[in-house]
């Protein structure tokens, strides 16, 4: 999973109906099975690229290609960058980026190191023909956080795309590319909840384990998903249920919930960055439940029953102890 990318649910903003200002309205978030139910202009597509967290992530072991075996129980939340898309004559690829809080990095690069351009790259070699497009980029979700932001936007980036181009490539030619892309990449064409193993190219679409409110915590700084998986060793095998055991799990209690949850990778993260375990400890100190790291880091999240209790928290982070914070729920 080192590496990582990530499904795409998209809004696209085509030909206005009663449906469509509906979905304008109320922040429609579709699956790319649904895209094909709204009509795109051919012209300009937007869509919101959604973070996810991990709620139960187990390192297996390492494999013969480098990449780590994991499991993991990941789902969608409704913390979004924001991707517009227009068409062009030439067989150009642009990408311009607007950053907007929470996200801080003043270097999201705008080259061929960003997923989305790669992504466009590699639907247009794949299918053979001069392609060409311009992508305006609003960057919500924090770099190097461990919320599939890079991921989340290349997967949009092959929805977009096929519709805007008008390629009618099937899923699962795009979940072939967005495998090439990063080990995140499928997820995000299957969500919102899932459970992923292998290195991410194993897929399985769960219902959502868990609704309510849910307190995402950014520490300013990110951290390295190579050096987390390097820094992480093998130790007992933790028998955790990855999964609901029963339908009653889904019902439980916020704090009950999060006593379920774990994460391999927290103590490998803590130990590339100290400054994360130093900041983990504090919130642990203030919160009455458990809490994760999500992913190999460094955002932080905890969840709660009520959305009152969630804003109450994210305040407390605020005013306390300076960490920035924003109330979500799943997609």
């Amino acid at each position: 999973m080192r590496g990582a990318s990530s499904k795409g649910y998209c809004r696209l903003r085509c030909g206005r109906s009663e449906r469509d200002d509906q979905s304008l309205t109320d922040g429609l978030v579709l699956p790319m099975q649904q895209a094909s139910d709204i009509e795109a202009s051919g012209v300009t597509i937007t869509l919101r690229s959604p973070a996810k967290i991990n709620w139960r992530l187990r390192v297996l072991g390492r494999r013969d290609d480098g990449f780590h075996e994991i499991e993991s129980l990941m789902t969608t939340v409704t913390l979004y960058d924001e991707l517009v898309f227009r068409a062009r004559s030439d067989s150009e690829l642009r990408l311009s980026c607007t950053v907007q809080p929470p996200c801080d990095a003043s270097d999201v690069p705008t080259d061929h190191r960003n997923l989305i351009l790669r992504a466009a790259s590699l639907l247009a070699t794949r299918v053979g023909r001069p392609l060409g497009m311009t992508c305006q980029l609003t960057k919500r979700i924090p770099t190097g956080g461990g919320l599939g932001g890079g991921s989340s936007n290349a997967a949009s980036t092959l929805i977009a795309l096929n519709r805007l181009w008008a390629l009618n490539e099937p899923v699962e030619n795009l979940t072939l590319l967005a495998g090439e892309l990063g080990s995140d990449v499928p997820f995000f064409l299957a969500g919102p909840s899932a459970v992923v193993r292998g290195r991410g190219e194993r897929i399985r679409s769960v219902p959502h384990p868990w609704r309510g409110w849910i307190v995402l915590m950014f520490p300013g700084f990110p951290v390295s998903t190579g050096a987390v998986y390097q820094a992480w060793q093998s130790g007992p095998k933790d028998d955790g249920l990855l999964v609901m055991s029963s339908e009653n799990e889904g019902r439980l209690m916020a704090a009950e919930w999060m006593a379920s949850t774990f994460n391999g990778l927290e103590e490998p993260a803590m130990v590339v960055c100290p400054a994360l375990r130093d900041m983990y400890q504090q919130v642990m100190a203030t919160a009455d439940r458990s809490v994760r790291v999500s992913g190999s880091g460094s955002t932080m999240f905890t969840a709660f029953d009520t959305q009152d209790e969630a804003h109450q928290f994210a305040r407390l982070m605020d005013a306390r102890l300076g960490i920035p914070s924003a109330v979500v729920e799943p997609v």
